[in-house]
């Protein structure tokens, strides 16, 4: 027997081997880095100051409350009821169901008294007032919104309100941004923007804005696309997010709104300036 040969040849199967399975570890980490979040918590320049990753198994109540200073529905003419049991979680990521229900539900009427209602949709909202308000900062979401005439999706401050976005189901191409403000005379003004976009109902995007003194600054996948500078509110705000049915858009609630539907949410953030 040739040891020499024979000693050779299991050092090239050897080498073989390990290259293969280098090969294999680094397709593995490729593919594990895909399934990460696309934004860590660290921001350069930034203090992180709120955070749900949407780890637990259920909505942190703590955190959250799951209805409005003013009732269950944004409107009191709004054909939906924003409801309790709307939220899950699954592999981190918080679903908000829309789905058709009749409920009997409490908003504030047109002249802000509580008002009993029969509602036939249901979806989910939350929000931070008592938990979470800052002033000035960066505000960010990593999302997915849902597909239908009628539905829309959004995540904003209050009570000055900062829409850092808001997208239509029917038309998910596009990606609308405003700002709202009173001006001296009381009168209700507003800057805003909409760009056009991929198909936000395809995939996670990351919307954010930065609110400073003198501007508004709005992101996308954190890119720079809108800026304001009128109408800068410093008030404190909390955060909301949530969707809902617009009753005004034809065709609304028909085969071509398919329902239950789902927003779904990676996670929510806030900094504050070091």
């Amino acid at each position: 027997m040739d040891w020499d040969t024979t000693l050779n040849k299991n050092i090239v199967i050897k080498n073989n081997m390990t290259k293969n399975l280098l090969v294999v570890i680094l397709l593995i980490h490729v593919l594990c880095m895909g399934c990460k979040k696309e934004s860590s918590l660290e921001k350069r320049g930034w203090t992180l100051t709120f955070s749900d990753e949407f780890a637990d198994s259920e909505l942190n109540r703590n955190i959250w409350d799951t209805n409005l200073p003013w009732g269950q529905s944004l409107a009191w003419n709004d054909p939906y009821l924003f409801i309790d049991s709307a939220f899950s979680i699954r592999d981190g990521i918080l679903f908000i169901e829309e789905k058709r229900d009749t409920v009997i539900g409490t908003v504030y009427g047109e002249n802000f008294t509580p008002v009993q209602k029969e509602f036939f949709y249901t979806s989910g909202m939350i929000q931070s007032l008592k938990s979470f308000t800052q002033q000035y900062g960066y505000f960010e979401v990593r999302s997915k919104s849902p597909f239908g005439v009628g539905i829309s999706s959004a995540f904003w401050m209050f009570p000055n309100e900062i829409d850092i976005y808001e997208i239509y189901g029917e038309v998910p191409t596009r990606l609308h941004m405003t700002n709202h403000f009173k001006n001296k005379d009381g009168t209700s003004s507003q800057n805003s923007i909409t760009i056009n976009t991929v198909d936000l109902t395809q995939d996670f995007h990351i919307y954010a804005v930065e609110w400073n003194p003198k501007e508004i600054i709005w992101y996308f996948d954190n890119k720079k696309v809108f800026s304001s500078e009128t109408g800068i509110g410093s008030e404190k705000m909390f955060l909301i997010l949530g969707m809902g049915l617009r009753h005004e858009v034809p065709g609304v609630g028909s085969n071509a709104t398919p329902l239950p539907c789902y927003f779904q949410v990676d996670y929510v953030r806030a900094y504050i300036k070091k």
